[in-house]
């Protein structure tokens, strides 16, 4: 019974979207162009391999973009506008990064697997948004990467536990890192997997919960992890 209300449901959803697409044709979420869900001009924008420094040594975390301008318009719309169209255009965006990223690391040639990781969400934020925004991402992202060739798995592992208020309300790397410590929960063990963690984010401001994230998958037994996001804001170095 439970199925067939499901299927339903997902029924219903389908076509009120179609309704919704015929009404009230939609536009590019980075810039409204009509007729696409991310245009070919903001697509192009997410087109980069940026490395972003993160707190602690040997801390890896790499951007499509910076957060500015139209990437952030897109990004904004699908997170806090309910724009999950962009669900599968993210995570294209995302597996190209990280086939960028392992292309250029030499002492990544040897890596068994892939485990997308993604990045944890507060109760509240899941609560307001109505959904993990990183796990579609994380999961489309499997299959995008084993079309290049990389035997992929997604695990959701990461949990964000008893921090409260926005990271957004904290000014700098250190506060943020100080609002988190000891938040960051690995709900299995990962002792021996040789696998390359990659824990997925949206957007990576100071970088200190990417690196609370990093350091607690390795606190686990991660072999080694890296982080990877739509977009972050530029180091202050430039």
């Amino acid at each position: 019974m439970r199925a067939v209300v499901l299927r339903f449901a997902n029924a219903l959803r389908a076509w009120f979207a179609v309704i919704r697409d015929v009404l009230l044709p939609r536009g590019c979420a980075g810039c409204d162009k009509p007729d696409e869900v991310l245009c070919p001009s903001c697509v192009k924008l997410f087109g980069h391999a940026y490395p972003k420094a993160l707190p602690g040594d040997d801390v890896r975390c790499y951007g499509c973009s910076w957060y500015q301008g139209s990437v952030r318009q897109a990004i904004l719309n699908w997170k806090d506008h309910g724009d999950e169209e962009c669900d599968r255009v993210f995570a294209s965006l995302l597996a190209d990064l990280a086939v960028k990223v392992l292309a250029g690391q030499a002492s990544y040639d040897r890596i068994h697997a892939l485990v997308l990781v993604p990045a944890p969400s507060s109760f509240s934020s899941m609560h307001h948004r109505g959904r993990w925004q990183t796990l579609p991402l994380a999961r489309s992202m499997v299959r995008y990467l084993r079309g290049y060739g990389f035997a992929s798995v997604m695990k959701p592992v990461l949990r964000l536990e008893g921090v409260r208020g926005k990271s957004v309300q904290t000014a700098d790397a250190q506060s943020r890192s100080r609002r988190i410590a000891g938040h960051v929960r690995v709900t299995e063990d990962l002792s021996g997997d040789d696998s390359l963690f990659i824990v997925v984010d949206d957007i990576v401001t100071t970088g200190a919960t990417m690196g609370q994230c990093i350091a607690a998958l390795r606190a686990a037994g991660a072999r080694d992890a890296i982080g990877l996001a739509l977009a972050c804001t530029p180091n202050r170095s430039g």
